[in-house]
């Protein structure tokens, strides 16, 4: 049996030209998850990670308490979709995050806005799940996640792995062995917390290998922090 945690990084900064890298309140939140792994006493037979900053950033900052963790081992197939093309191909006068910014700027309720622009988005892409519009086609994109995850799985049988990667790659892990239509991973995508752990069994190796979900989403150590509001989605 292979145990597989997979993480969601700390909260990514949504307001800057670049996204990818951890906001201040990211970078708490993954040393708070570095706190819950060592009281869990999880140390890693392995350790996974897109090849993303934000993926780096919280897997360091994360495993700063693991003792005698494994060298993390990049895999760019756990990376997350590009939400920057998606969002262009739908609307090119969002083409950039400061023309994102500056449509927010215009809208009485931004968040609310942007929510419903990068659903739109997200669904065209997903209806035309083999366009070459797309950089990366939904299809292409579904593939790779989950090809990286069964290659890791029968890779580490009878190990502990974490899998530090972004809210896409879970949801649609989430939906595949759940039994869900893979067109409506956003749904589950929308409410992953950043640095939030979802536990996941394999049983078996090759074509007898059995992947189920055993958690999904685990946070409770964000909720119980005294200081502030930890929980973010971004």
């Amino acid at each position: 049996m292979c145990i597989l945690y997979l993480v969601r990084h700390g909260q990514a900064s949504f307001s800057a030209d670049n996204y990818d890298t951890l906001s201040t309140k990211g970078q708490q939140q993954a040393t708070l998850l570095g706190e819950y792994l060592a009281q869990k006493q999880l140390t890693p037979d392995a350790v996974f990670a897109g090849s993303m900053l934000r993926h780096n950033q919280t897997a360091e900052l994360s495993l700063v308490s693991a003792n005698n963790a494994p060298v993390l081992i990049n895999d760019a197939r756990l990376n997350e979709y590009d939400h920057e093309h998606i969002l262009a191909v739908y609307n090119p006068q969002l083409a950039t995050p400061s023309q994102v910014r500056a449509a927010l700027s215009k809208q009485a309720e931004p968040m609310e806005y942007f929510k419903t622009v990068f659903i739109s988005a997200i669904q065209q892409w997903v209806l035309n799940p083999d366009s070459t519009q797309y950089n990366e086609s939904f299809n292409a994109f579904t593939a790779r996640v989950l090809g990286a995850l069964e290659q890791i799985a029968n890779e580490n049988h009878g190990k502990k792995v974490i899998i530090y990667t972004s809210g896409g790659p879970i949801s649609i892990i989430t939906s595949h062995l759940m039994g869900l239509k893979l067109e409506r991973f956003i749904d589950i995508n929308w409410s992953l917390v950043n640095a939030g752990v979802t536990k996941v069994v394999a049983r078996g190796k090759g074509k007898n290998q059995k992947l189920t979900i055993s958690s999904l989403n685990e946070h409770h150590f964000l909720e119980c922090h005294p200081q502030q509001k930890l929980i973010t989605y971004t």
